[in-house]
């Protein structure tokens, strides 16, 4: 007879039935949901489960996120991006069944690996291109495109996870995702536009995989700053130091690419996914920079545990890992940087009527000289 569950307070589900999936073991937990390794026992294959909190879950606002976010990842199905395999609610439990990548972040990597070469950056840039390519096509913008939402299975594919922040165009209803403490993005790889509070398309997506790829080529983002304010008005006003004088192995196309990709205007980046596959491809044919299967890597054997051998070695796979009190923590800077953001986009529009007003004055006295004289 299959055990069913309960929910206790902050439980831990491990062991446990949920309809055709036995939870294995926790993965990791983020502010919305837990994460758990399953098996799925009608197709004996391992899948990842995402579980809301249960305080969450009686939070409207919440439940709609996650469903949001389980329609926005479902409408799309391609070789980069995460799959979803069921969504479902059963005895007050909301949960989300995905595909269980047996691999590394890509943050991961930087931390074990180092940076990347330059045929594994234009692998990446490809893969994940061609994710946002699809995304594109079904009106979604992930917004929230960093090293830890992009994953490497052994074989060296690259997988785009956690649409969590994603927007659909045309949904019956797009959350504001800066409701019940979770900002609009990460700062370190935020588009000027995402900062300033603007319309997004997906060249800001674009922006952001720009940035991820700064960090993995250079092993640090291109704007750092002592508070997250900081480092999201840098995607505003300053411009990072050229990978040029970082990289001088890189070839030339691909620095002129990740410069284009963290263009401020919008419109001097590509102009959609598609645009940059093209001078990704045309980088690749004139420098021949990419090697066979660049990302390609051997997961380390395991102790035989009852558990599949390929079991990620953290949790940042699918969420990042954290206890009560660091949450806690993250709720309350996350709800400062929602505030901060807020008053950067004051900001930014004060200045842009200002410079406006003193242009309009100096145009006025000009024109008032030439007449008078």
């Amino acid at each position: 007879m299959q055990e069913f569950l309960s929910i206790p307070e902050n439980p831990d589900l491990s062991g446990r039935m949920l309809k055709d999936y036995r939870l294995l073991r926790h993965l990791g937990s983020g502010a919305m949901a837990d994460v758990y390794l399953a098996e799925q026992q009608s197709l004996s294959r391992h899948v990842a489960v995402k579980v809301l909190r249960p305080e969450k879950a009686l939070n409207q606002t919440a439940v709609k996120r996650f469903d949001q976010e389980a329609r926005a990842a479902a409408s799309l199905v391609h070789g980069n991006i995460v799959q979803i395999h069921e969504v479902g609610f059963v005895d007050g439990i909301h949960y989300i069944v995905q595909e269980y990548v047996a691999g590394l972040s890509l943050k991961e990597w930087l931390l074990e690996r180092g940076t990347l070469d330059a045929s594994a950056a234009l692998s990446v840039l490809k893969q994940v291109a061609a994710a946002l390519s699809k995304a594109q096509q079904q009106g979604i913008i992930h917004r929230d495109i960093k090293p830890e939402n992009l994953l490497i299975t052994p074989a060296g594919e690259v997988k785009v996870a956690d649409f969590g922040l994603a927007r659909v165009a045309n949904a019956p209803e797009n959350l504001s995702l800066t409701q019940d403490g979770t900002t609009l993005g990460t700062p370190l790889y935020m588009s000027p536009e995402q900062v300033e509070g603007l319309t997004l398309d997906s060249r800001s997506d674009l922006y952001s995989l720009g940035a991820t790829i700064y960090h993995l080529l250079s092993g640090y983002p291109p704007f750092s700053g002592e508070t997250r304010l900081a480092v999201a008005l840098a995607h505003v006003k300053q411009q990072p130091t050229s990978l040029a004088t970082i990289r001088q192995d890189l070839p030339a196309g691909l620095v002129a690419i990740v410069d284009r990709l963290l263009s401020k205007d919008p419109l001097r980046r590509p102009s959609g996914p598609a645009e940059l596959i093209r001078d990704v491809d045309f980088v690749v044919s004139a420098s021949g920079q990419l090697k066979k299967d660049p990302l390609s890597w051997s997961i380390e054997p395991q102790a035989s545990t009852g558990v599949a051998q390929d079991v990620p070695r953290n949790a940042e796979l699918l969420l990042t890992g954290t206890s009560a009190a660091q949450e806690t923590q993250i709720r309350t800077a996350t709800l400062k940087l929602d505030q901060e953001l807020s008053r950067v986009r004051t900001f930014v529009e004060t200045s842009r009527r200002w410079w406006l007003g003193t242009a309009a004055a100096a145009l006025a006295g000009i024109a008032g000289g030439i007449l008078l004289g």
